[in-house]
């Protein structure tokens, strides 16, 4: 089969991963061709063209600026609204005559309903959309998105999205519910699909070693919090915690990563004078592993307003690295995500996001318990192993696949 990927970008470093990565080499390990269409960014100042990479048919398609540094807010808008027409014009330039079977594409980039129906009208291929987050609700939950008018026109886009494509995956049960519910969608086209891995051995731990690396002492607990820092985490829950904790010398708490709210957290961790918070800018996927090894607890935190079930997606890392979860959630995640992990799993605890004491209760449970922190961590690895492989998602997607041809 011909496979045709729309993503916003793909390595080219052979030793970097990332979800969607993953998946793309797993479907060209089995056999398939693989096309990855990708932005490049104008200030590269660089044309479109094709390339192979990993032996993967790397589509590099010239737009404006999005991810650069420091771009006004109008100049990534103007990215996003004329992307669309960009891609299938370059698309159908550069691999027009290929039979492209199978389109995969995600959110919140790239479904873009027009570009899924000219695809699918120029190819005969089919849709697989695979839901990252259900927008606008989470930007209205948080106050970002407050104009009806936009809010109409953003729910319209997603909602024809969703229509369009002919498998749509979601990460959860309560993901899927929703996505049911609320957009009115045929359930057989709705997949469960949880976020996966390239299964890989046991990092060798050396606690020792990466701890004095990082200047932490050998019996510190450290809980550790990697990924985007931005609004919908919601830190500031974290950075309360430390506070509540910040008279036991020796349990700290690690940001490791970037995001938009990066800069704020660390003003505010040292106007709360958190000396037990440290912040590390996004580092080499191996380091990360490794830091992320030798820490007792992976922190997750979602903002308390939203209204809409969230699988965040660091969850896989903790479990591949053997690490009890201490998550702060609010009430909607609770019932499903929570459950997850403190019921169906057995992999962490949670605590209310907002809730200051409850989460300070689940940490302290955590804390004084080694033997149930262990049992955890080895219950996550477990599932990592049996249940989250990259290429248990391959099947599950081709499996989905081969019911509609």
């Amino acid at each position: 089969m011909n496979i045709l990927f729309l993503l916003p970008r793909f390595s080219e470093n052979k030793n970097d991963s990332s979800l969607e990565k993953e998946l793309v080499m797993e479907f060209a390990e089995q056999g398939h061709q693989v096309y990855v269409s990708i932005i490049l960014e104008r200030y590269l100042r660089q044309k479109t063209h094709i390339k192979e990479v990993e032996g993967v048919q790397l589509l590099k398609i010239r737009t404006g600026n999005y991810y650069k540094d420091n771009i006004k807010y109008y100049e990534r808008g103007i990215t996003y609204m004329v992307l669309p027409f960009i891609f299938y014009r370059e698309i159908s330039r550069l691999i027009g005559e290929v039979k492209i079977d199978l389109v995969i594409l995600s959110t919140p980039m790239m479904n873009n309903p027009w570009l899924m129906r000219k695809l699918k009208q120029k190819f005969g291929c089919k849709v697989i959309l695979i839901i990252w987050d259900i927008f606008p609700q989470n930007g209205i939950d948080m106050g970002i998105i407050k104009n009806k008018q936009l809010i109409r026109f953003l729910t319209n886009k997603y909602t024809k999205a969703l229509k369009l494509a002919d498998i749509v995956t979601a990460m959860s049960s309560g993901n899927r519910k929703y996505l049911a519910e609320h957009f009115k969608l045929d359930e057989s086209k709705l997949l469960v699909l949880k976020n996966w891995a390239k299964i890989t051995p046991q990092l060798q731990d050396n606690r020792k070693e990466i701890r004095q690396k990082y200047s932490f002492h050998e019996d510190d607990f450290l809980m550790i919090f990697g990924g985007n820092m931005g609004k919908p985490q919601r830190l500031e829950n974290l950075l309360n915690l430390a506070q509540r904790v910040k008279n036991d010398p020796k349990v700290k708490i690690l940001f490791v990563g970037k995001g938009t709210e990066l800069t704020r957290l660390g003003t505010q961790a040292q106007e709360m004078n958190l000396s037990n918070v440290s912040f590390i800018y996004q580092i080499p996927r191996k380091d990360y592993e490794e830091l992320t090894k030798a820490c007792d607890i992976g922190l997750v935190s979602l903002d308390e307003r939203f209204t809409i079930p969230n699988y965040p997606s660091k969850t896989t890392d903790y479990f591949k690295l053997g690490l009890p979860i201490l998550a702060s959630l609010d009430a909607c995640s609770a019932q499903d995500y929570g459950v997850f992990l403190r019921d169906e799993t057995k992999t962490g605890l949670f605590g209310r996001a907002g809730d200051g004491d409850d989460l300070y209760q689940k940490f302290m449970e955590l804390y004084r318990d080694n033997s149930l922190r262990q049992q955890m961590g080895r219950n996550g690895r477990q599932y990592y192993e049996a249940c989250l492989g990259v290429n248990k998602a391959y099947q599950t997607l081709m499996d989905k696949y081969k019911e509609l041809v």
